[in-house]
């Protein structure tokens, strides 16, 4: 075979590879792990959890109680902590509760709390639930919120 007639059949063959490699990178899935975060990823910071903290206390431990155990005031608010709380919230976004406490909370006054209190309360609800912090603030965006996940542990 001479240069000549081998350089159509490389050609071809380089065609053929980068074809099958483009193919290959359009079929491979996207891991979910890129798609969407938990709340077991450090979503919140430390210091926007102790502002949530206060803030709740002065919010909502009326009726959700200061430890969080709820059956306060005459209507029985719910337990904020433990596993009445992650099965209320589990395998949905975050901003499915940012937006149920946005829109509902304080009882007595409805839909009158910024969203950066409202965020960084959920911060104090997740840490005293369990889930780590970590080096970024929780947004109070419901797109960013949207990609977060509330899961039940990694180790379970």
């Amino acid at each position: 075979m001479s240069t000549r007639d081998a350089k159509p059949a490389v050609r071809s063959l380089a065609r053929g590879v980068v074809a099958t490699v483009l193919t290959m990178v359009a079929l491979a899935p996207v891991p979910v792990a890129a798609q969407t975060r938990t709340v077991w990823d450090g979503v919140y910071t430390e210091a926007q959890a102790r502002r949530g903290q206060e803030q709740y206390k002065d919010m909502c431990g009326y009726c959700h109680r200061d430890d969080l155990q709820g059956g306060g005031s005459e209507i029985g608010a719910p337990a904020l902590l433990g596993s009445i709380f992650t099965a209320k919230w589990e395998d949905g976004p975050l901003a499915d509760l940012f937006v149920t406490i946005g829109t509902t909370m304080p009882q007595q006054n409805p839909d009158s709390l910024m969203p950066q209190v409202v965020i960084d309360i959920i911060s104090f609800l997740l840490s005293a639930n369990g889930m780590p912090s970590g080096p970024t603030e929780l947004p109070p965006t419901l797109d960013a919120l949207e990609q977060i996940l509330v899961t039940a542990p990694p180790d379970q």
